[in-house]
């Protein structure tokens, strides 16, 4: 694991306010820290209806476990070529050294007392479940239950199957995440989940995504309490959404920068926010810029076992990442110092209004002097902020 992943227990903590939230342990101040549960995971399964009527999904859910039941466990992990066709893993036989993604989670741990928030994230094309993994332990370590699914259609595995010429099915991320909610909400909805049972609080829900699954977070305020879309433009208004935060990097090439920035200046959210990192890409909120870096990135590993259709995703599957300063001549920071702003944001707007921690508000507001700047990151690692409050405030 990279040095951003490890912390100590040793904080200054806020407690959270929320009715029904008594049990829950309070969180480091700093919201870019690691919280108080170790993490669990667990691998269930959806039917989800749609216009072509019924489909499987595998989700999984990363979630607050008791305090010391990962002592002596072995941490999880993933090898993401499980998300390609079993042509193309073929040739992959002899790169698991380099596609292995490591996770700061336990599988199946027992879940932490209490009842807790709900994220659901949606990933973006040609990716899967974990692709912004980092952060997704990092929201469950602080009192959340987090939940992802394979999204099909846009996941990696029906993309690249279309060379074996399988059509991908229809692509539906919002009404997946829609399916995922309902599913949440009704006793044994998804198949695997009967531990999270009585430990998910459906009143208080946060979605975000990154790219394609942060532009389906558009319009799902009516079904969440937070939106946060990761290089996918802004929301609109919704009955129930009460905060937005769009995330974002300067030099993203494949969602339009400047586009984003006119997105949040055009969003009718109140209270909205909007925070983006410097000199890296549309991968800032991700693990694909981590994963087999030494071997040239996710891409190139598969070019080199002779799976050319990956060539069609080298812009999208590279960018901003800085295994290519050397050859590219870039200047791209180091995944770490995206994941460092993603966290610290991110956390601290679920957790103000999920949470009941209005001195997150503070956190964000002061983000370019408060957050912490992590070992080889810039002090302009946060690039731009912006907040408007409330109706005709803008900050």
């Amino acid at each position: 694991l990279l040095p951003a992943m490890k912390f100590t227990l040793v904080w200054t903590v806020a407690a959270a306010t929320c009715p029904g939230q008594e049990q829950l342990l309070p969180n480091p101040a700093d919201p870019s820290v690691r919280g108080p549960y170790p993490v669990g995971s667990v691998l269930g399964s959806l039917v989800v209806p749609n216009a072509d009527g019924i489909r499987s999904i595998t989700v999984e859910a990363w979630y607050p476990a008791k305090p010391g039941s990962d002592a002596g466990q072995d941490p999880w992990g993933y090898d993401i070529r499980v998300h390609t066709p079993p042509k193309q893993r073929a040739k992959l036989a002899n790169v698991s050294n380099v596609t292995y993604q490591a996770c700061g989670c336990y599988r199946d741990l027992p879940v932490a007392d209490g009842v807790f928030p709900v994220v659901v994230y949606i990933h973006g094309t040609a990716a899967f479940r974990t692709e912004s993994l980092h952060q997704q332990t990092h929201w469950a370590s602080r009192g959340f239950v987090v939940v992802a699914a394979d999204h099909p259609g846009i996941q990696l595995y029906d993309l690249l199957n279309v060379v074996n010429l399988v059509i991908p099915p229809k692509t539906d991320q919002a009404g997946d995440a829609r399916g995922v909610l309902k599913g949440l909400a009704t006793p044994g909805g998804i198949a695997g989940f009967k531990s999270l049972e009585g430990h998910m609080d459906m009143e208080r829900v946060g979605i975000t995504g990154h790219s394609a699954g942060g532009m389906a977070c558009r319009d799902l305020g009516d079904v969440a309490d937070v939106l946060i879309p990761m290089a996918g433009y802004a929301p609109v208004a919704k009955t129930r959404l009460k905060s937005t935060l769009v995330l974002a990097a300067r030099n993203d090439t494949i969602v339009d920068y400047p586009g984003e920035v006119s997105a949040y200046k055009n969003c009718d959210v109140t209270p909205k926010r909007f925070a983006s990192v410097d000199a890296l890409g549309h991968l800032f909120c991700s693990d694909l810029c981590w994963v087999g870096a030494r071997a040239g990135g996710v891409v190139q590993i598969a070019l080199d076992a002779g799976i050319k259709v990956a060539g069609a995703f080298k812009s999208l599957g590279q960018n901003g990442c800085s295994y290519l300063n050397k050859t590219e001549g870039t200047h791209f920071l180091g995944p770490q110092c995206g994941w460092q702003l993603v966290n610290y944001a991110s956390a601290a707007a679920f957790e103000e209004v999920l949470r009941c921690d209005s001195g997150m508000a503070s956190k964000l507001t002061h983000i370019k002097s408060e957050m912490p700047i992590p070992a080889g990151c810039p002090k302009t690692t946060v690039f731009d902020f912006q907040e408007q409050l409330s109706a005709g405030v803008v900050v």
